[in-house]
């Protein structure tokens, strides 16, 4: 199948210095043929990004630099690592303020970790929180750390306990079926459903690992593997651990995804996920293709990165 004009292009920019073309290897061929065809299958997930008044998208106050790549991702990169906390905080009170004004009302998609901890943040003032919906991109079942830490984080915000919405208990499969349903039956002005009748959030933040995981989806797991088939939620039970992830056909019917990527550690991996070069499954990360994807780098983690 032929890639779309996009991916075309980037595939272009394999080539080799002082601007001669260059052959690609027959594995190099596979990865991006691969990347082309599981970007693809969210053509039909994606919906229209949310935009700021005037329709512009939204950058980050700090960012020393912004640009976009040509598969339509853009990456911000801010000065330090700790500056992508204050960026957290900055785009939900932005975006959260900009849902609530078209539509009455602001979902807002988060895992665990630090990037929750940035919310704490977040100012009381920046928003009606009445109006704010909060679901979990993964939990460990009976651990609950992803919920802890958000009510940790957002308890002097205002939100309804009751809009705050906690994974249940019981086996993976009938809790992801659950929290599924759960989400499917929101109305329009809260969680509205793609062509593809997936539900989409108006932001969802997701941090990445230097192996290119986001939330509990790992580089060659059944998880990522599941990209494409239109699931929402999905279970995990392996090693004794209990929990569910969104799915990347959820992230990728976003309107809106963060990505945060910090420190020079994570340098290869966002290299990799901008690029393209990374084999099939590898880096979920950069399987992530939401209506606006947004990178938020610093320049530790974004020095590998040439454009």
């Amino acid at each position: 199948r032929r890639p779309s004009s996009l991916h075309h292009k980037e595939a272009q920019r394999i080539h080799c210095k002082e601007g001669g073309l260059k052959m690609m290897s027959a594995k190099t061929f596979f990865i991006v043929v691969t990347v082309v065809a599981a970007c693809d299958a969210f053509a039909g997930m994606q919906t229209a990004p949310l935009r700021l008044r005037g329709g512009e998208a939204w950058v980050p106050s700090a960012a020393k630099d912004s640009f976009a790549i040509p598969d339509g991702r853009r990456v911000c990169v801010l000065a330090e690592e700790k500056d992508i906390a204050g960026a957290v905080v900055e785009c939900v009170e932005t975006i959260g303020a900009a849902a609530i004004a078209e539509k009455g009302a602001f979902s807002l998609a988060i895992p665990g970790g630090s990037v929750v901890k940035a919310l704490k943040g977040v100012k009381p003032t920046s928003m009606d929180f009445t109006k704010v919906h909060v679901f979990f991109c993964n939990e460990r079942i009976g651990e609950y750390k992803c919920y802890k830490t958000a009510m940790e984080s957002l308890k002097d915000l205002g939100i309804p306990e009751s809009q705050i919405y906690k994974v249940g208990e019981g086996e993976p499969g009938v809790v992801a079926a659950a929290y599924e349903a759960m989400m499917c039956s929101q109305p329009e002005s809260v969680c509205g459903k793609t062509e593809a009748g997936i539900p989409r959030v108006d932001l969802m933040l997701l941090g990445t690992g230097e192996d290119g995981h986001v939330g509990s989806i790992h580089p060659k797991s059944d998880e990522v593997k599941a990209a494409g088939t239109g699931q929402i939620v999905l279970p995990i039970d392996k090693d004794g651990k209990k929990s569910i992830a969104v799915s990347m056909d959820f992230m990728s019917s976003s309107k809106m995804v963060l990505l945060s990527a910090a420190s020079a550690k994570r340098a290869g991996m966002v290299a990799s996920a901008l690029k393209g070069t990374f084999e099939a499954d590898n880096c979920p990360a950069a399987l992530v293709r939401a209506a606006d994807t947004l990178w938020v780098c610093d320049t530790g983690s974004i020095a590998e990165y040439k454009q």
